[in-house]
């Protein structure tokens, strides 16, 4: 496929290209373009084992392609016919399949089975059908293969990435169109060389990977639709023709300006990170007018490698980015009173502060001096001011060291681990609105949060939980003296104690802090 090929190819995928309705005909015919995802390597390799494959998603996520692309393999393990939507089976066809699906993992029945879902449909219809079926199917079972596509964070692996890039623009960069009044300063070769760069690679997939994090999901059709507008601009060799003859300059549609407004909703998320709305020092460095500020910003985010998080226009992505690196290190789980992580400790004094209105420490004080010592000496107890919690990865359960480490996730949480018989968390969730949230309000930026009711966000929701569950409530004790002299100060002691999570060893450290 030489270059004037290809730029007609990539344009059927922008979404703002006329024809973009045969995009999915023209995916269906381009066999030339068929990256094996580590979804479909999974199946194939462990096919022999499975008797249960559930793919959900939204619409181009993939799921239909695998499917194409393993159906010989299905057949040669006697897979039933594969149910290619769920949602559109009627409700009788609904629950007749769940039925099978029981009997499968009930072990009575010996057949297999592939579906193709919605996550929200299907979960509802098993929840009403029989809520113990949902705990059967999603516990770790070595015959069940579950992939939820809408956690799928295609930018998660670099070399993954750079594969799918770089085989969907690859071509003979030999354009046969000798006539064409661009075709010795050709802006589609540039964009093309630019992207499959190395910094270009990584800026592209800085820019997914920062969606994931603040919370959004790119499927494969929007990543391939993505790709192809920031090297054609939606423009096929004729209508750029016609967009120069117009007095139109060939920089207006440089791969840099991705990040111009634009009415579409995935470019839309894209052009409110725009590098250029990004206030700091730079503008000293380049001419004074806004097009060359704006021009500079951009180009500088495709070239600057090691800092395009930081150059990105999202309020405390950087941090937010960090410490989820950080976290999904083993152990996996960081005691929030020995971690010394900064930013983890920012958001500890960001919670304190929503608890103690403003003040830096948590806990409520209790006033109790012993008559013999007198009036000199005053002791308080603090409440609630150093139980154990943890700063811990998103997927880690109590009692269990398997997990996968391959996925990496867009949040994470702080946990206590009430003293009980039973294995469970009271969980804060911390994604990246709540992060940000926290953040601000270590610094002092409060902001009204009445419209997030989700429970796991609620801070005080969770210290009452724990509240319910702690009996030994007195922790540390203050002593506070009267008459101070040179070398007298107020002082706390606290016993602090640590548990692991997996092996159940305790051990104790008394810790004294001046309190003055």
């Amino acid at each position: 496929m030489n270059l004037r090929e290809k730029v007609e190819s990539l344009v059927r995928y922008c979404a703002q290209y006329q024809s973009h309705g045969y995009m999915m005909d023209e995916r269906n015919l381009n066999e030339e373009f068929n990256i094996l995802m580590p979804e479909e390597a999974n199946i194939r390799k462990n096919i022999e084992s499975y008797k249960v494959i559930l793919l959900t998603g939204e619409a181009g996520d993939g799921k239909s392609r695998i499917l194409r692309n393993i159906e010989p393999l299905l057949k040669q393990y006697h897979f039933s016919d594969p149910c290619q939507d769920f949602s559109a089976l009627t409700e009788e066809d609904k629950v007749r399949l769940i039925e099978r699906l029981k009997a499968v993992l009930d072990g009575v029945s010996d057949e297999r089975l592939i579906i193709l879902a919605n996550i929200g449909v299907f979960t509802q219809v098993i929840i009403q059908y029989d809520i113990a079926l949902m705990e059967k199917l999603t516990f770790a079972r070595s015959d069940v293969y579950i992939c939820n596509f809408e956690n799928r964070n295609l930018a998660e692996n670099p070399k993954t990435f750079e594969h799918i890039v770089t085989s969907f623009l690859d071509c003979d960069m030999y354009c046969p169109q000798q006539d064409c009044s661009c075709h010795t300063a050709c802006i589609y070769k540039k964009n093309i060389e630019k992207i499959k760069t190395d910094s270009g690679l990584e800026a592209v997939r800085t820019i997914c990977n920062a969606l994931y994090l603040i919370g959004g999901h790119i499927t494969f059709r929007e990543l391939l639709s993505l790709i192809a507008y920031i090297i054609t601009f939606g423009q096929d060799c004729q209508e750029r023709r016609d967009y120069i003859n117009k007095g139109n300059l060939l920089e207006s549609v440089a791969y840099y300006n991705v990040f111009q407004n634009s009415d579409d909703a995935l470019l839309g998320k894209i052009s409110n990170m725009d590098p250029a709305l990004k206030r700091d020092k730079t503008k000293s460095y380049v001419d004074d007018s806004k097009e060359e500020y704006i021009r500079y910003r951009r180009k500088l985010f495709f070239d600057q490698k090691d800092m395009q998080y930081e150059l990105l226009n999202i309020d405390y992505l950087v941090e937010f980015h960090d410490v989820l690196e950080y976290i999904d290190r083993p152990p996996y789980y960081y005691d929030t009173i020995h971690e010394k992580n900064s930013t983890l400790q920012m958001l500890k004094r960001g919670i304190n502060k929503i608890n103690n209105k403003g003040k830096s420490d948590t806990g409520l004080i209790v006033t109790d001096t012993p008559i013999i010592l007198g009036n000199k000496i005053r002791t308080e107890f603090l409440v609630m001011q150093d139980i154990s919690m943890i700063w811990h990865r998103y997927d880690l359960q109590i009692g269990c060291e398997n997990r996968s480490s391959e996925k990496k996730w867009n949040r994470f949480y702080l946990s206590y681990f009430p003293d009980t018989d039973e294995n469970t968390l009271i969980s804060l969730l911390i994604d990246y609105p709540q992060f940000k949230y926290l953040m601000m309000c270590s610094k002092d930026y409060f902001l009204n949060r009445n419209e997030l009711t989700v429970e796991e966000y609620a801070v005080n929701t969770f210290y009452r939980k724990i509240l319910q569950v702690q009996e030994r409530a007195y922790d540390s004790i203050v002593i506070r003296f009267e008459e101070k002299g040179k070398d007298i100060c107020d002082f706390s002691l606290t016993v602090h104690s640590e548990r692991n999570l997996f092996n159940h060893d305790q051990k104790q450290t008394i810790r004294i802090r001046r309190e003055d």
